[in-house]
């Protein structure tokens, strides 16, 4: 008659294995624990990874106008964040007693002819920020522009304008930055355990509930290297087109990835025994026997789990009722260590 526990429940025989280290179990014992065995086999880990974002300009498409001289800004051309501005469009022409004197020295150079010279002062009027297209102007004029008028070299809205007509500026003083929205990243937080799963120019699938007319595609472009202490999450960034105009920074995001595609080979997650030592599994050797091994796992997904290391394909793995054969084994290894004749053990003569 099975012995009872405290708690008026039967023992459940199981008897060690003489032939090495695990446990041995009579077939009914098998049936009435519940034992099922599955295979580590190669499986497709392919699932849709959900996630969360918002929209955010692309830096990629900002441009910052600064000044390279001293002067007086007239006639700003724009008045206020929002304007829009395109390639070649004046944005502002400014009064420069520099850059005048340094166009009466590129027009003498003419008259004197030296080609050298022509070509050295051509490339201070650039350095002191007259575009090719004023200089191109005073090379067929010959006359001194005194109002130097400055264009835009890129396109977009103004996001930010730092002066004012008749503001005085120094070189490096800040005019406005344009910011064009043709393009736009939305910024994902992606849990940490699926990073590994997560690369560059994978495509993603977008919904974005202020703007359902927007474009519902986009391609990851970065996975930033840091993750968030309190969220444990990593930000993803994702390039979407936005030529229509849709997307607005700040919009939310509702991102879906399909993710871990490739081949992998797996167990059943609840096969996996998680302890103090790390990950291991209990293994059915055939005839009853089963034994413990210390496996390294990687990613899960659809109920299973990847094995890094330690099974081979095939390799038949208990997926329920492992916990009380693992216990068992331990049992086992524990008792024959205590067994084992101690060869350090203190003699009679061994003095004190």
């Amino acid at each position: 008659v099975p012995k009872k526990d405290s708690m008026g429940m039967d023992y459940i025989p199981v008897y060690a294995d003489d032939t090495g280290s695990g446990v041995a179990v009579s077939p009914e014992m098998i049936q009435t624990m519940g034992i099922r065995t599955s295979p580590a086999e190669t499986r497709d880990f392919s699932r849709v990874l959900r996630a969360f974002g918002t929209v955010e300009t692309n830096e990629r498409l900002e441009n910052v106008t600064v000044s390279r001289l001293e002067g007086w800004i007239e006639n700003l051309a724009v008045n206020a964040e929002g304007d829009t501005v395109r390639p070649g469009s004046l944005l502002y022409r400014i009064y420069s007693p520099d850059l005048i004197a340094a166009q009466k020295d590129y027009l003498n150079s003419f008259k004197i002819g030296n080609e050298a010279r022509i070509a050295s002062v051509r490339q201070r009027l650039r350095s002191l920020g007259m575009q090719n297209a004023a200089i191109d102007r005073l090379t067929e004029t010959r006359q001194v522009i005194e109002r130097v008028p400055v264009y835009a070299e890129a396109g977009g809205t103004v996001a930010e304008l730092q002066v004012r007509n008749g503001d005085y500026v120094k070189p490096g003083t800040p005019i406005l930055r344009l910011q064009s929205y043709a393009d736009v990243w939305v910024i994902a937080s992606v849990p940490e355990s699926d990073l590994p799963l997560v690369q560059a120019g994978m495509p993603a699938e977008l919904d974005f509930p202020s703007a359902p007319d927007a474009p519902g595609k986009g391609q990851v472009d970065y996975i930033y290297p840091t993750i968030d202490p309190k969220t444990r999450t990593a930000d993803v960034r994702i390039e979407v087109d936005n030529v229509s105009g849709y997307l607005r920074p700040g919009a939310y995001a509702d991102i879906r990835l399909n993710i871990g595609g490739r081949p992998r080979l797996s167990v059943p997650s609840e096969a996996i025994l998680l302890g103090s030592e790390g990950a291991r599994v209990v293994i059915a050797e055939g005839n009853g026997r089963f034994s413990g091994r210390a496996v390294q796992t990687g990613t899960s997904a659809n109920g299973r789990t990847e094995i890094l290391s330690g099974l081979e394909s095939g390799d038949m793995v208990v997926a329920s009722g492992q916990f009380l054969l693992d216990s068992e084994a331990n049992l086992k290894e524990g008792l024959a260590k205590l067994e084992a004749p101690d060869a350090s053990a203190a003699s009679p003569e061994t003095p004190l």
